[in-house]
């Protein structure tokens, strides 16, 4: 289990440090939407850390039943 956690916590750190790199070069003056854009984006990439972490666990699962 502790496989699966880190795999999660890895692709959530990298995505992170990604968002925020690229994020960076995308700034406007003064934006009011642009905290909205990063909270939606902070929880897209918690989503999809946690989706490749399931995938990862079920791709796992299935070489064991075969």
């Amino acid at each position: 289990m502790s496989k699966y956690i880190s795999v999660f916590f890895l692709t959530l750190f990298v995505s992170v440090i990604l968002f925020f790199i690229f994020g960076s070069l995308f700034l406007n003056d003064g934006n009011p939407t642009e905290k909205a854009v990063y909270t939606v984006g902070a929880i897209i990439i918690f989503l999809l850390s946690f989706l490749i972490a399931q995938i990862y666990y079920v791709i796992n699962l299935i070489k064991k039943k075969i």
